[in-house]
């Protein structure tokens, strides 16, 4: 798993993370025991020196110190309890651990479809096309599918392999309840790497560029909502 029993946890609420909230709350823990059914045993953590007992069910981002450096998952606190004189917790690993830096933003898994196509260095300083051309819709665009997406940017698979640093423009539409935003935004390549058992196929880490507060506000609404109907699902309100 890549975890260990005593290695150091922070844990931090989903929602303030998705909100991108500057005074998020750190909670620190640590792992007592590793649990059947990819559950964990941690201490009860503690903020300002204070023990909290946190929500069941409520999701957190916990990030894990070990020997292999910062791993990242998200995580949903199913019990919490008193063992003699120690107060736990006992959570649920979603998905799977991450080898991370620090984040900036939250990353929410998804799959939609997309558009890109590599841009000039002068469309990218202007912002206007390099052809006559009646629209941007008239431009030759590959296909996509974004897998993951952020406030600062997106993970998506295509036929076409990008060098890095490569600039490009992505195209996509996020749609849940009745937000519908379209965005048409420059990036830069981060990686470019052939999917495994899929030689024809690159998986693509894209740094959005000139992105505006409205736009990031809007994919973080998105993700916001996203997670909160997905969390409603899980509850069976709908």
């Amino acid at each position: 798993m890549g975890i260990s029993i005593g290695n150091k946890i922070e844990l931090v609420m989903l929602d303030d993370i998705i909100r991108n909230e500057s005074n998020k709350k750190v909670y620190v823990s640590k792992i007592f025991d590793i649990l059947p059914g990819n559950k964990l045993q941690i201490a009860m953590p503690i903020y300002e020196g204070k023990i909290v007992p946190l929500n069941v069910s409520d999701k957190y981002s916990a990030c894990f110190y070990t020997d292999k450096g910062l791993l990242q998952c998200n995580v949903i606190i199913t019990s919490r309890y008193k063992d003699g004189h120690m107060f736990f917790l006992e959570v649920l690993i979603l998905g799977q651990l991450e080898k991370v830096q620090r984040r900036q933003f939250y990353r929410y898994v998804c799959k939609l479809n997309a558009k890109i196509r590599v841009v000039s260095d002068e469309e990218y300083e202007t912002g206007k096309l390099d052809y006559e051309v009646i629209s941007e819709d008239d431009l030759e665009w590959n296909e996509a599918k974004l897998m993951d997406i952020s406030g600062g940017g997106a993970k998506i698979i295509q036929r076409q392999y990008l060098d890095k640093n490569e600039v490009v423009k992505l195209k996509f539409v996020l749609s849940v309840d009745e937000y519908t935003f379209r965005f048409s935004l420059f990036a830069r390549v981060l990686s470019s790497v052939r999917v495994q058992n899929h030689s024809e196929i690159y998986e693509q880490r894209l740094e959005f560029l000139k992105i505006t507060k409205e736009e990031r506000d809007n994919i973080i609404k998105y993700i916001f909502e996203s997670e909160r109907r997905n969390r409603a699902k899980e509850m069976g309100m709908i």
